[in-house]
């Protein structure tokens, strides 16, 4: 069974994720090519049976590569079985899990007309402030992430790394 697992990735941690998701399908036998969809957005869809799809949420967004797979590739995905992933910090916020699952996961599928994916995952990532712009830091400071991360005593002036992986391997064999 040939499965594609594509992404979006800003800083690497989704495609850590999505590196990780496809080592653990190969190891289950699967033959799987990961796709990063900034440097080959448009991989042929009709040649897999599975599609992982995964995107960080980034001041409330899926990358712009990872929308546009799905918007571009619509009709083919109803077509095949397909799970989709984020990486997103509501993971980190056991009150913004279920709205985070609803509005990065639920919703996007359902923007699809006819896409009903056998799986969502939500998952942890990196939080890195000094890798980010001076753009990005002040729309974070301005939805308060920052004050919220260090709320719940996170340092947020060292990189954060908040991924489960044994909630991935889980969620990678699941499928």
């Amino acid at each position: 069974m040939r499965v594609l697992v594509a992404f979006g990735s800003k800083y690497g941690s989704t495609a850590s994720l999505a590196g990780f998701i496809g080592e653990e399908l190969r190891s289950r036998g699967y033959e799987v090519d990961v796709v990063d969809l900034r440097l080959d957005p448009d991989p042929e869809v009709e040649s897999y049976d599975i599609i992982v799809l995964g995107s960080p949420v980034f001041v409330g967004k899926w990358t712009r590569e990872a929308r546009r797979f799905l918007e571009s590739n619509g009709a083919q995905l109803c077509e095949r079985k397909v799970a989709l992933f984020v990486s997103c910090s509501d993971v980190l916020f056991p009150e913004k899990i279920e709205s985070g699952r609803k509005m990065y996961l639920e919703d996007v599928a359902a923007s699809v007309p006819g896409l009903r994916p056998v799986s969502l995952g939500m998952f942890g990532g990196v939080i890195d402030f000094s890798r980010y712009g001076a753009l990005t830091k002040a729309l974070l400071a301005g939805v308060g992430t920052k004050k919220q991360l260090a709320g719940r005593g996170i340092d947020v002036t060292s990189p954060y790394d908040y991924r489960d992986w044994e909630q991935v391997r889980s969620w990678a064999r699941a499928l």
